[in-house]
């Protein structure tokens, strides 16, 4: 007998390591029938009579549901006893499945079944689908569990009753090896905003359930916002940065639309569109627009809003709106016209001659403060020649007198002179512009008879005081002979 047990004992272990199906004899007892066979712990399966070969054994995946962890639109774990949400006449139900291999292009099909059509509280429809294998993350960002998470939304009766319904989920896939898995979870629904189905009696207050916590949409603002030329004005092409933020630390936004609108038809958009789409924004991400408008030049000067209208939707499905505003301002350019300075050709040492200026404003803005400075060599004016404020289309003048004297330079007096006219003027924000206007003049003698410059001025002065004193001399002669002519008498 006790050899028998050892040779059954070593035929165990060699089919063990072999890893094929093995037949061993139990050992008798009483009279016991021991002429079957029973399946090893290897997992083969036991028949009568002598193995035929080397069998295989393939375990086929398994799916189940994830209850350990709390995914997005949960506010429980399924080992918590987790509920799918009611609001807005819909039921938002998760499931998330693991797999215990890797199953066939990673994916499932899951059906969901909602029960009898007459009492189930749920509008019938076909809410069939494939679910992808993904990473999602859990417990609030704590952890990332890569699994197939089933989401649906149940749409729901008007005319419901309260109570708990089930919903059987039946999840189908193929693992790797090729093996066909099908695996049926139930979960149940709990209405509480229908009617009740126990009007008579009134049925005992159900204790009330702990409050939730609120639960705050995510924001997306105007973050910041650059243009293309920091001065902007009337007539040209600019080109808005526009950055936009997820003010939510935690939730992402999805599925957004972003619309551009200007605030006058005098603005025109150069791209082909002015809606942009964004899939997908994550916590405290950002996302920059580009819009290019061209500015019509007859636009008035001031400060303009560009509206941004946001549509959007969190994690959950839930949608959402928001606005933002690009504010910027929008200059008219200046346009002056300066004449030259309307002076006579000729001018004569010593005189004061009036010098008219005049300014014509050709732009659409008001100029203001305009002022001319003459700066020329022999001549001076009594002060900054000021004409003023010009209204657009207008024109301003204005007059001062010049005093003429000498060309310095310690050569002659007289002859051409060269000389400049700065205008100056001012925008409506006090910024200052000039303009430079060129004029020549003559500046001739006081002494010429047509006022012409002589051949040779330096020479005349002393030609002047020659002649005079001769005129003296002459004279002293002649009171000097009458004299001594007199004492001789």
């Amino acid at each position: 007998m006790k050899c028998v047990k050892r040779l059954a004992a070593i035929v165990v272990l060699l089919g063990m390591l072999a890893g094929s199906r093995v037949l061993y004899a139990a050992e008798p007892d009483k009279g016991a029938d021991v002429s079957g066979a029973k399946e090893t712990d290897t997992g083969a399966a036991a028949f009568d009579g002598e193995p035929s070969g080397d069998v295989t054994v393939s375990t086929a995946a398994k799916l189940t549901i994830d209850n350990e962890n709390r995914y997005d639109g949960m506010d429980k774990t399924y080992s918590e006893g987790y509920i799918p949400k009611v609001e807005n006449g819909s039921v938002y139900l998760v499931a998330p499945i693991l797999s215990s291999k890797n199953l066939k292009d990673n994916k499932i099909r899951v059906s969901v079944d909602l029960g009898d059509s007459q009492s189930a509280p749920f509008v019938r429809k076909n809410y069939e689908k494939n679910i992808k294998c993904k990473k999602a993350k859990v417990n609030d960002g704590e952890k990332t569990i890569k699994g197939y998470v089933a989401a649906f939304w149940l749409e729901l009766k008007g005319d419901r009753y309260n109570g708990s319904y089930p919903v059987t989920l039946t999840a189908w896939a193929q693992d790797k090896a090729g093996n066909e898995i099908e695996q049926t979870f139930t979960i149940y629904v709990t209405i509480t905003d229908g009617k009740d189905p126990n009007a008579e009696p009134e049925p005992e207050p159900e204790p009330a359930a702990e409050p939730e916590e609120p639960v705050f949409a995510p924001k997306v603002l105007v973050q910041s916002y650059k243009f293309s030329k920091d001065e902007i004005l009337a007539g040209d092409e600019v080109t808005a940065e526009i950055t936009l933020l997820n003010t939510s630390s935690a939730d992402s936004v999805k599925n957004m639309t972003v619309s551009i609108s200007a605030p006058t038809e005098q603005f025109t958009l150069v791209d082909k569109s002015d809606t942009t789409y964004i899939e997908a924004l994550g916590a405290k991400g950002t996302y920059v627009l580009s819009y290019t408008y061209r500015i019509n030049a007859a636009v008035p000067e001031g400060q303009y809003d560009f509206v941004l209208a946001m549509d959007y939707a969190d994690a959950k499905g839930n949608g959402y709106t928001g606005e933002g505003r690009v504010k910027f301002s929008v200059n008219q350019p200046l346009k002056m016209q300066f004449d030259r300075l309307s002076i006579p050709q000729e001018l004569t040492v010593a005189d004061v001659v009036e010098a008219q200026v005049s300014a014509m404003n050709l732009g659409r803005s008001k100029v203001y403060n305009v002022r001319a400075v003459l700066e020329a060599d022999g001549l001076s004016a009594a002060g900054t020649i000021f004409i003023g404020d010009i209204e657009p289309g207008s024109q301003g003048q204005a007059s001062a007198a010049i005093s003429v004297s000498g060309l310095s330079g310690g050569g002659s007096l007289y002859g051409e002179t060269e000389g400049t006219l700065t205008f100056y003027y001012e925008n409506e924000a006090g910024e200052e512009q000039s303009e430079v206007t060129e004029f020549q003049a003559t500046i001739t003698s006081p002494f010429s008879e047509n006022n012409s410059e002589p051949e040779d001025e330096s020479g005349q002065w002393w030609v002047i005081m020659a002649v005079i004193a001769g005129v003296l001399g002459v004279f002293a002669a002649v009171f000097g002979v009458r004299k001594v002519k007199k004492r001789a008498l």
